[in-house]
């Protein structure tokens, strides 16, 4: 069983391999947050985001510019949690383990990538699993 990092090493480890996100808010031991940007292409524009930390919690990304649109003929975002989050792995990808710079962060530019297809084209060809809905198909 592999070890699980500290939040001082989580923490580090995003500054070492991620300088363009600036931690803008850091709670002891119980909560850090990071802002940047990702542009997942060259073609694509450059999206804000929030990296939420918390120990015990699977990490949290929310898109804070530029607002993400829903596709003409779309009821919703694809691959979204109910709280507006990125919904970035499917359920159990995510293990304590994992340093948040090495697994989730790149997932951010993967869903990015996702998402502009999705609006292009209406198929969200980045896998995942959210059965009841049709947005959320993968094909």
């Amino acid at each position: 069983m592999r070890r699980q990092p500290s939040f001082d090493e989580q923490v580090y480890r995003m500054g070492r391999l991620w300088p363009e996100l600036t931690l803008r808010r850091r709670i002891r031991q119980v909560e850090a947050v990071w802002i940047g940007e990702f542009r997942p292409s060259p073609m694509s524009a450059n999206h804000r985001v929030s990296v939420r930390f918390r120990p015990q919690w699977r990490p949290e990304v929310r898109v804070l510019s530029p607002h993400l649109e829903i596709r003409e003929g779309a009821s919703c975002l694809p691959h979204v949690n109910d709280d507006g989050s990125l919904c970035l792995h499917v359920q159990g990808e995510w293990r304590g383990w994992m340093y948040l710079a090495d697994y989730f962060v790149p997932w951010i530019s993967s869903w990015l990538y996702f998402y502009e297809v999705w609006y292009a084209t209406g198929f969200w060809v980045g896998g995942g699993t959210h059965p009841g809905k049709l947005e959320h198909r993968s094909e």
